[in-house]
């Protein structure tokens, strides 16, 4: 993955590129009257980046932030930005949790022999937070169920709960009119589970919400580029082929073969990599 990048996207959107050792992708909306930032990021160092960056193009700072989910990197930041969180209800619900938690090494570690939860991330949170590491879960001023709509002047964010394999409470936020989809996670395989996966009926319905949008742009929590509508249009065509060939109940080699028979083409990295996650996602259906 390249360095992190700050950049503008469109009108109204500015976007930090993801970097190491897993901070995801942050985005800011600027209005005529405010500023919204998209998700708080794994660390105040990691936030500050995002913030310098909209300084230097002499914007507003964030008003507020939308999270996408309730994970580590998408919320440690969240102190340094300095404004009211929204949050979907089930968001909320976690953040709740989190605050009971933690997060010495020596806790970090006990936790890989008894529960998922942060397991596959332990060392990430160590390289970005090292000890001794104080972590402020904030808690958001703003819950929703549903959808939320925000109104910046000139521009408008639409906030809607899509849920998924990789976190329930899993929100996008689609940006008017400049036609970008802030996707935070929402498209990755589950992650707190010994083995990833997909399954198809959280995928498909998800899948079908978000080409429900109309956009030009879209940004994944962890993509290092911004997809155009064709781009994104071919992942979901590589999804949609490894969901309908492992449906058939085959073996990994038999489940490849069978996709470049229905394709035409040999299976590349990323189909490769849908086929094993929705072939594990079988057994959890």
């Amino acid at each position: 993955m390249a360095e992190t990048e700050f950049s503008r996207v469109s009108d109204h959107v500015y976007w930090l590129s993801p970097g190491k050792p897993d901070r995801p992708a942050l985005a800011a909306v600027v209005g005529e009257d405010f500023t919204v930032m998209l998700d708080a990021g794994a660390s105040a160092a990691h936030v500050r980046l995002m913030l310098d960056g909209l300084r230097e193009e002499g914007v507003a700072l964030p008003r507020y932030t939308v999270l996408t989910h309730w994970h580590w990197d998408h919320i440690f930041g969240a102190k340094e930005i300095s404004a009211p969180l929204i949050a979907h209800v089930q968001t909320a619900e976690w953040l709740a949790k989190l605050t009971t938690q933690d997060w010495s090494n020596n806790a970090l570690d006990q936790r890989l022999g008894h529960s998922a939860e942060f397991a596959y991330s332990i060392n990430d949170i160590k390289l970005e937070l090292p000890e001794p590491r104080r972590v402020d879960i904030i808690q958001p001023e703003m819950v929703f169920e549903g959808s939320l709509d925000l109104y910046l002047g000139g521009v408008s964010c639409h906030i809607q709960h899509v849920g998924g394999d990789h976190a329930a409470d899993s929100v996008v936020i689609y940006v008017e009119p400049d036609r970008v989809l802030f996707l935070g996670d929402a498209l990755y395989q589950t992650v707190y589970s010994p083995i990833p996966y997909f399954t198809a009926k959280r995928l498909l319905p998800l899948m079908e919400t978000l080409q429900g949008f109309e956009a030009d742009h879209y940004i994944e929590g962890h993509g290092d580029a911004v997809m155009s509508r064709m781009e994104f249009a071919t992942l979901l065509s590589k999804m949609r082929l490894a969901m309908t060939v492992a449906a058939q109940g085959l073996d990994e080699a038999a489940t490849l073969a069978a996709a470049q028979a229905l394709s035409g083409i040999v299976p590349d990295e990323d189909t490769e990599f849908f086929v094993q996650t929705m072939i594990a996602g079988r057994d959890v259906e």
